[in-house]
């Protein structure tokens, strides 16, 4: 497979502070409350909050997030935040995003700053947050007990990496899929990526997204995923929660 180069992506700020991507002409997160969009859709969508306050404190484990367009970095910083009030301190969060044009760290800094629950999560990731040539790139955070690892290339190529490099030895235990609309960015809602989803996923996988597209709907079940249709955010009606038989 050909690996396409990362490219910068340009962004447009609006009136209101949110950034719209000019390539994808679709913005980041809603008008409404990006902050509380992506804690629902991300964080009450994989039921993460009971799931950490559930993690048995006498283990010493690892629980593995991965993410299909890592974007701002908001979703990531909102389950850091989840992470720290909720999980036991013997645990490890493994957080894994893929990016093919990402944002320069000022634009990063900038599109977060505006939400001060982020506050420190942004000036610790804002400090190591640099696009990189295409590879895998480790960020460590908290003594090492939050790991981020940012795949900087194609979502399909990304996740044949994670696989076959070993990245997520327990496989998944959540999915978050972002990576702008499916109309806007169609080839991130690709049956290849399914396909890729459902090899690093195990029983009791976990998946939320913004979308109830039908063709990602079909995907996704044809991957062996069962989905239902939970209310979504603000203006979004509906989202879809999935998960692994």
């Amino acid at each position: 497979m050909h690996s396409k180069n990362i490219t910068a992506n340009e962004i447009r700020w609006d009136d209101k502070g949110v950034p719209h991507s000019i390539h994808f002409r679709d913005k980041y997160f809603c008008t409404q409350n990006g902050y509380e969009e992506y804690k629902h859709i991300s964080g009450h969508g994989n039921g993460l909050e009971k799931r950490f306050a559930e993690l048995d404190p006498s283990e010493n484990g690892t629980f593995t997030v991965i993410e299909t367009g890592f974007g701002t970095g908001m979703c990531f910083c909102c389950i850091w935040e989840l992470w720290d009030q909720f999980a036991p301190k013997s645990w490890n969060l493994h957080f894994i995003s893929v990016e093919l044009y990402p944002l320069s760290n000022t634009d990063l800094d900038r599109a977060l700053s505006v939400w001060p629950p982020l506050a420190e999560y942004r000036k610790l990731l804002s400090a190591q947050y640099q696009p990189h040539k295409n590879g895998i790139h480790d960020l460590h955070f908290k003594e090492q007990r939050v790991r981020l690892t940012i795949v900087f290339e194609d979502v399909v190529e990304a996740l044949t990496k994670i696989r076959q490099q070993n990245v997520a030895p327990q496989k998944a235990d959540a999915w978050l899929l972002n990576g702008f609309s499916p109309f806007a960015n169609p080839q991130m809602w690709t049956q290849e990526v399914f396909d890729g989803m459902a090899k690093l996923s195990k029983p009791g996988t976990t998946l939320s997204t913004f979308t109830v597209a039908g063709h990602v709907r079909r995907g996704l079940e044809a991957a062996g995923f069962k989905l239902e249709k939970i209310p979504g955010y603000g203006t979004k009606k509906q989202m879809l929660r999935g998960w692994r038989p």
